[in-house]
């Protein structure tokens, strides 16, 4: 885990870290997933399985808590189910949040851009509602979704620059490979 720039924004120590974002001390982490909870590639993944040692066994948490919070199989750009950290928690971690957001597929367009906004602010939002004082979050849509990473870290810098709060503190970017840590490092760079 190595943090390789920090930023203060508004009253927000906006970090860009490079590793594990499963092994990120944060009060919740988010989870990139699909809009059916299917944790089953990428840091999705990961994710459920460091929390539950068992993947399928997280998704069967996840699609319930979902079902609970909003009444149906599927969450859209923005909307945000919160599960426990479980495993988690021993590492400072206590809730994930799970986003969804856009399929990109190599493209980029205004109705994109919003949908990947909504996916950063939702979890910032239901960060500060919860009281939590640090959330940390990995590239949403630029893994298996397609979504160029340079675009990705722009926006997730312009979500975390228009969003307004009184008890978040702390708001991490954590890339797991050195090559996109480091692509992610040059647009934050241009951006501060």
């Amino acid at each position: 885990m190595e943090v390789l720039t920090e930023v203060e924004i508004d009253g927000i120590n906006l970090k860009l870290v490079q590793g594990d974002i499963t092994r990120y001390p944060a009060k919740a982490i988010v989870n990139a997933a699909n809009k059916r909870l299917e944790h089953g590639g990428g840091v999705a993944y990961a994710i459920a399985k460091a929390c539950a040692g068992d993947a399928g066994k997280y998704t069967e948490i996840s699609k319930k808590a979902m079902r609970e919070q909003f009444g149906r199989d599927y969450i859209d750009h923005g909307e945000v189910v919160v599960t426990p950290a479980m495993n988690l928690e021993e590492r400072g971690i206590k809730y994930v949040f799970h986003t969804v957001g856009p399929v990109c597929s190599g493209m980029w367009n205004d109705e994109l851009k919003e949908k990947l906004f909504r996916a950063f602010l939702g979890p910032l939002k239901k960060a500060e509602e919860m009281m939590l004082d640090s959330i940390a979050f990995p590239a949403v849509s630029a893994g298996i979704y397609g979504c160029e990473l340079e675009k990705v870290v722009e926006t997730f810098f312009e979500a975390v620059k228009s969003f307004k709060g009184s008890n978040l503190k702390e708001v991490a970017l954590v890339i797991y490979d050195r090559e996109s840590a480091d692509r992610a490092f040059a647009v934050l760079k241009k951006l501060v």
